[in-house]
């Protein structure tokens, strides 16, 4: 397949963007995709393929060729690696001259190259991985994370069936899917598609979340009449399906420190028929002084770094490091600290992030759990979901009760 140069420059220009300007990836894309009319749906493909494959293997691809960031056509010669591996068509460009010869062979050998070429990790990532796991539990687990991750829906129970939802996919679009043993409302997509624009999502039979994801509100277990704090609400997924749980009864309070996310929250509880989320920002002191000591059960799904989940966001690899690592173990010690004192006595509180690591898991519950709010709180139960033995993201929960 040949590449054509500007399809070259739009994944130049978005390695650019993600890699040196930070900018998210996925929605970088849906910008730009908008932005060029022109890109047919190979293009798009291969713009969003290459990206995300030159942001996973960047430091494998530098390795390879023998550049670093410092060199001087360092976008392109990704885009060069990830041609010869992908055995495209190379063209007889300038900036791609000097690999034109260049001969590659992945994977590479592990009993000569180090792991964090291999995997394509920073080094202060495998020194993290090596810390708090053990060697050949943390090489499972980044070659996991380094794999696609599957599509998985959630299905919403207030307007479908699971089963039949199951069958409208095959009937109607020809979509194989499969259910999980242990979470009733989730779908597993054989096959990865663009499904944000099929007519059974817009009617609101589903959003797309992942298995260890859709996990966190059932660890609340919640019942039709509670009063319910999702304190780090987002855009919403866990705060959609806490809603289908308690079927449409009883109080949500959705909170989060964006506006934008809460409107997105709004206009995805609107399309799936739920009427009983209320979003408030999180500065909304009132609200804290009210509810304090009254609320059933408080979600904390916590701002982290996020490496629990570099399958789908393999930026994050890149766009992380330890002193941001710090910043957020600071956030999460304080935002435990302020919702924990909503919980009523005999309530429930589930902490959870999407990183694996114990200073943003572990450490962090046994921390709260010695302060002066934390010690009316019992660790229930916490867990570790790890990549590479459930096949999903990687997720921590704790459920904490009030006693």
């Amino acid at each position: 397949m040949k590449t054509h140069r500007n399809v070259a420059f739009g994944i130049v220009n978005g390695l650019y963007q993600i890699l040196e300007k930070n900018q998210a990836p996925r929605p970088y894309l849906n910008k730009i995709f908008k932005q060029n009319k022109k890109w047919g749906s190979r293009d798009r493909k291969q713009i969003s393929e290459a990206i995300l494959d030159c942001i996973r293997w960047k430091r494998t691809y530098e390795y390879l060729g023998s550049f670093t960031e410092k060199s001087n056509n360092y976008y392109w010669e990704l885009l060069g690696i990830w041609l010869l591996n992908k055995g495209l068509i190379f063209p007889d460009w300038d900036e791609l001259s000097r690999l034109k010869n260049l001969k590659i062979s992945l994977p590479l050998n592990p009993k000569t190259i180090a792991r964090k070429i291999r995997e394509s990790i920073p080094d202060w990532l495998d020194e993290f991985g090596v810390k708090y796991f053990d060697e050949t539990t943390w090489e499972k687990e980044i070659q996991a994370l380094n794999s696609n991750a599957l599509l998985v829906l959630r299905c919403n129970t207030l307007k479908q069936e699971p089963s039949k939802l199951q069958n409208y996919l095959k009937r109607d679009f020809k979509i194989d899917a499969y259910r999980h043993n242990e979470i009733p409302e989730a779908l597993i997509i054989k096959k990865h598609q663009k499904l944000n624009q099929n007519p059974l999502y817009l009617k609101g039979f589903f959003e797309i979340q992942d298995i260890n994801s859709q996990r966190v509100a059932r660890w609340i277990d919640p019942q039709k009449g509670n009063l319910i704090v999702d304190s780090c609400a987002g855009s919403g997924g866990k705060s959609l399906h806490l809603a289908a749980l308690m079927k449409n009864k009883g109080k949500i309070f959705a909170l989060d420190t964006r506006p934008k996310k809460l409107d997105q929250l709004n206009k995805r509880a609107s399309r799936n028929g739920i009427l009983n989320i209320q979003t408030l920002m999180t500065d909304n002191t009132e609200f804290y002084i009210k509810y304090q000591g009254v609320i059933d059960a408080v979600l904390i799904d916590a701002p982290c770094s996020g490496l629990g989940v570099i399958k789908r966001k393999p930026a994050a690899k890149w766009q992380i490091n330890p002193e941001k690592i710090g910043d957020y173990e600071k956030l999460q010690k304080k935002i435990l600290l302020k919702n924990s004192t909503l919980v009523k006595k005999g309530g429930i509180l589930v902490y959870a992030t999407c990183s694996i690591f114990p200073n943003e898991n572990q450490l962090q519950i046994s921390h709260f759990l010695k302060s002066k709010e934390g010690k009316s709180f019992i660790l229930v139960k916490d867990q570790t979901y790890l990549a590479n033995e459930t096949g999903f993201d990687g997720f921590y929960i704790a459920k904490l009760k009030k006693t």
